[in-house]
């Protein structure tokens, strides 16, 4: 793993200065940030490998950051955070994170990730493969290529959310796609079919783009291939 370059971007010193020291006896070149302002002007000097990147910041967030790096830059970011359930993994992901490590994080496993991490780097990265769902033989393929059977009611709220790709679905709209036109304000069956999708096709390399819209319900963020 020799001359990385790392970026640490975290706001809390007392984190960043143990991990910098593990790091730089390996023969890694470290630089540390505690807000995207001084990430962005480290960044404007220096060419960075990978950012190891913390959620909770200062000024813009950590998912934010993700998000504007990955459209402009070719970079390996590891999200680190205190929020390591599935929702937070999710969203971490989904933002461009490479990868989501909770805190507190285990050094070893944080190298392993670089490692994987530097690897996928160091070549020329293909074009990923689209999300591709089959409604009439109720399958979605992942990007990895794998074709998972779905239940009825994964296909019925796949189905919906995947027809208005990029737009968000009410939760009336879902329910109804559910046979369930008419249901008490109070329910979540909704949000507990949403959570178990997302915990099904969510791994270390993607996680599926079903966001939730504030007061509305949940939109499909990617562009999906569809047969019929």
């Amino acid at each position: 793993m020799q001359q990385l370059r790392v970026l640490i971007v975290d706001d809390e010193a007392h984190f960043r200065a143990p991990i910098r020291a593990v790091l730089e006896s390996i023969g890694m070149e470290v630089m540390e940030a505690g807000s995207a302002t001084q990430m962005d002007a480290i960044m404007s000097r220096f060419e960075v490998d990978m950012l190891l990147l913390d959620v909770n910041l200062p000024g813009e967030g950590g998912l934010q950051i993700a998000s504007r790096l990955k459209q402009t830059r070719r970079i390996e970011i590891i999200m680190m955070s205190a929020l390591g359930d599935v929702e937070h993994r999710v969203n971490g992901l989904s933002s461009g994170a490479d990868y989501y490590l909770p805190k507190p994080v285990d050094i070893r496993e944080l190298l392993a990730v670089m490692q994987r991490c530097k690897r996928h780097g160091s070549v020329e990265k293909a074009a990923p493969t689209p999300w591709q769902f089959q409604a009439a033989k109720w399958l979605l393929i992942t990007p990895d290529g794998e074709a998972h059977e779905l239940s009825k009611s994964e296909r019925d709220i796949l189905d919906r959310l995947i027809s208005l790709a990029g737009k968000p679905v009410t939760r009336q709209q879902l329910y109804a796609a559910m046979g369930v036109p008419n249901y008490p304000p109070e329910s979540r069956s909704l949000d507990v079919h949403i959570t178990r999708i997302r915990r099904r096709f969510t791994t270390g390399s993607y996680a599926i783009p079903i966001k939730t819209v504030r007061n509305v319900g949940y939109l499909f963020s990617e562009a999906v291939r569809v047969y019929h």
